[in-house]
């Protein structure tokens, strides 16, 4: 019975000690995500990502801040001639989030182009018109409203 309890507590200090681990890893792949998407912000206000970082840094969990997305398609021969107005108006809100005294690591903005590497990321979320600008928060899922198409609503809401 004694040998028997024993092994009990070896096998729940182990789970303990796996748990502690992986909330302890998910703790610096947190902290490693942000500290990256601050290093890219001090560069720029907007943020370029590839779909495979756009998984990586706006998707994965855990997350303690928000992403606001913007999906364009920059490249002229697109012929998305409301894509180039809309992300100079996107530039200039990420520009003064960046320079505000309220600026924290809490909110980034970001961008994904269909052309830059971005193809998957357009498809995982279904879009079929640029732009759209998504907001993804800290917790939780996205709410209709956490999406709008300027193609279909114009700028003005």
């Amino acid at each position: 019975m004694v040998v028997y309890i024993r092994g009990l507590w070896i096998i729940a200090i182990a789970f303990w000690s796996v748990l502690g681990e992986r909330s302890e890893k998910g703790s610096n792949k947190l902290e490693s995500r942000v500290s990256q998407l601050l290093e890219w912000n001090s560069r720029r206000s907007v943020i370029t990502l590839s779909s495979d970082k756009f998984n990586a840094y706006v998707r994965s969990k855990p997350r303690n801040y928000s992403s606001v997305v913007m999906f364009t398609a920059l490249k002229p021969g697109r012929g998305c001639s409301i894509c180039k107005d809309a992300y100079d108006e996107y530039q200039i809100v990420a520009n003064s989030w960046r320079y505000s005294n309220d600026y924290s690591s809490k909110l980034f903005f970001i961008m994904v182009d269909i052309d830059e590497d971005g193809v998957d990321a357009f498809q995982q979320l279904h879009i079929t018109t640029a732009p759209t600008y998504f907001h993804f928060p800290p917790l939780g899922k996205r709410k209709p409203e956490d999406q709008y198409d300027v193609s279909r609503h114009g700028f003005l809401l």
